[in-house]
Order: structure tokens, then C-alpha cells, then sequence
């Protein structure tokens, strides 16, 4: 059902791209007449920011007590590009290869996925924060959003309600009540992990939480570099969109990066295929820009954040695939 849900999704967005958003030639005009020099800019942006990436993910985990350095951290993370779209949720796809590969290093599951979990969390919660500030500046400038501004609210109340319940279980010595135990169970068997031992899981929980008493002013920074990385493709769309939009509106360019990964991250198609293309797509728009420019636009960038990185995502991913099978 998914799997359908995903194909009438894709077919959908296609009709729009093609067929509403304007006539195939006047899209393929924009696409010819941009300046390239913009896009080697931004693919530069692309480059820096997968090695700054990994060291996001090495100083989390380092926080709990995780070694896992950071040339072990981007392969993995580059095939998270590739699991990312392969699987129905792309979250599960990123936690699962680090799962699987964290074993080839002697680092159980439990514990890299208490480490993933926090990664996400600071990465939506430096977006949420950078997103409200966003959305201020738009509201300052009579250029208010709502539909934005309402996603964003339940998004960032969502991840505080996760925040606080990883936190205050991980800092309380009482047992885990049945609703925590059947999430741990079902992220354990999306991992490929069948059994669980829950007091193996309340021990990793006790030293987590200790962890976040002796380092818990490392979360700061954490969450620094976090926005940083926000930045950096916040530069790339910027330059992206000066290839093609013949001007530059920062107002636009911020709502048009808070309104496709917001969408990202809420669709529920892998990596918010077709959903948050249209939603980038209108919101372009509604800053006065042709519709067909802004269609390039959109596709150009998500095709440099999201679709490019499928092959060298299924490069890695094969090769620490074939590695695990050689192990076993």
C-alpha cells in the first residue's frame, strides 16, 4: 500500500512539474539559460558539506561515550543517501545502516541508536529554532506564511515531546513503562536486531544519562554545528537560485529552504518526494517568481541535495554490504 501510495505521489508531482506548472519548452529554456558558475558554487557547498556532516555525527556520539570516527562515519553516512529512498521512512534507513555497520566495530546497536536518535534530534531542533527565526523575519517584512508556521509548531512540539522523553527516561532510575518498551522493540526490529534485552537497554539508558549530566554542556555545540550545516545548504539553494532567478530576495530563498525540508521531514514519502517539491514550488511562487523558473529552481536543488547522491549512496552502500556478508 505504501509502495502504491509512493508511485501515484510521483506520477502526481510529474503531471504537476509538466503539465500545470508550465509548457516543457519554457522549462527547458530556463534550465539552458542558467549560469552554471552558480551551480559549481553550490556543488563546491555539497562537497564541504559531507565531511562537516561526519564530524557532527563523530562529536555526538562522542558525547555518549561512542567512538566512531569520522572516517568511518562518512561511507556509512553517504549510503544513507542510497537506504534513505529505498526505504518507506527514510529516518529508519539512515539509523539502520549505521545499526548494521556500527556491529563491524564492535558498537551494539542500543547504543548507536541512542546516538542516531540524538543526531536527529538536535538536527530538527536546530531547524525548528532556525526555522521560527526564519518565519519572524517573513512576518516583520508582510510576507507571513501560516501554512509554514502551523507544519513547523506541531514539527517542533513533536520533537520537545521526544526530547523530554528520551531525557527524563535516560535520567530516571524507574522502570520503562509498556508504551516505551513496545518503541524500543519496534526500532530494534526495523534495525534488523530480533531480540532485545530490556536490562541491557535500561543499563545503556542509566550510562546515557550519565553521560548527560557529565557532558551535557557538549549539546550546546552540538547543536552549533547543526545549524551550521543548515547553513551551508542554505548557501547552496542561495546559489541556485541566483543561477536561474536572474536576482537575488532572501526572503524568498529562506522560505524556500524552510518550506522544502520541512516537507521533507513530514511527508510521508521518502525524503518528501513530490510534496516537497510542489510546496517549494508554490512558495516560490508566491514571491512573484515564474512558475516555471521556480519549478527549475526546486528541481535543480533537490536533485543536488536528494537524487545525485542515490549513486555514490548505492556505491558505498555496496561495498559495506559486501564487507558485512565477508564478515559474517
Amino acid at each position: 500500500m505504501g509502495r502504491l501510495l509512493f508511485v501515484v505521489l510521483v506520477v502526481v508531482f510529474l503531471w504537476i512539474a509538466f503539465s500545470y506548472f508550465g509548457q516543457t519548452k519554457h522549462i527547458l529554456g530556463v534550465l539552458l539559460d542558467g549560469k552554471w558558475y552558480w551551480i559549481v558554487l553550490a556543488v563546491i557547498c555539497q562537497l564541504f558539506f559531507y565531511p562537516f556532516y561526519a564530524r557532527f555525527v563523530e562529536f555526538v556520539f562522542n558525547i555518549f561515550k561512542v567512538h566512531f570516527c569520522r572516517s568511518k562515519i562518512l561511507p556509512i553516512y553517504i549510503a544513507s543517501k542510497f537506504t534513505d529512498v529505498a526505504l518507506p521512512v527514510a529516518t529508519v534507513g539512515k539509523v539502520a545502516i549505521f545499526v548494521r555497520n556500527g556491529r563491524k566495530h564492535d558498537i551494539t546497536p542500543i547504543n548507536v541508536g541512542v546516538g542516531m536518535s540524538f543526531i536527529i534530534l538536535i538536527e530538527l531542533g536546530a531547524f525548528s529554532a532556525l526555522s521560527l527565526i526564519v518565519l519572524y523575519f517573513l512576518y516583520f517584512f508582510g510576507e507571513p506564511r501560516s501554512y509554514l508556521l502551523i507544519t513547523l509548531l506541531i514539527l517542533a512540539a513533536v520533537v520537545l515531546t521526544f526530547t523530554l522523553l528520551i531525557v527524563k527516561t535516560a535520567l530516571s532510575a524507574k522502570p520503562f513503562n509498556k508504551y516505551f518498551v513496545w518503541v524500543i522493540k519496534r526500532v530494534a526490529k526495523m534495525a534488523g536486531q530480533k531480540t532485545v534485552d530490556m536490562n541491557e537497554v535500561r543499563g545503556i539508558f542509566n550510562e546515557v544519562g550519565k553521560d548527560l549530566r557529565d557532558g551535557g554542556k557538549r549539546i550546546g555545540p552540538a547543536f552549533g554545528l547543526s545549524v551550521t550545516l543548515h547553513l551551508i545548504n542554505i548557501v547552496t539553494f542561495a546559489f541556485i537560485y541566483l543561477a536561474f532567478a536572474g536576482d537575488f530576495n532572501i526572503l524568498a530563498i529562506l522560505a524556500g529552504y524552510v518550506a522544502g525540508l520541512l516537507f521533507t521531514v513530514v511527508s510521508i514519502t521518502p525524503q518528501g518526494v513530490g510534496v516537497a517539491e510542489t510546496v517549494m514550488v508554490t512558495t516560490l511562487h508566491s514571491f512573484g517568481m515564474d512558475i516555471s523558473v521556480a519549478a527549475v529552481i526546486t528541481l535543480a536543488y533537490r536533485g543536488l541535495l536528494y537524487w545525485l547522491p542515490l549513486f555514490p549512496g548505492f556505491y558505498y552502500f555496496s561495498r559495506l554490504e559486501l564487507k558485512t556478508e565477508e564478515a559474517k
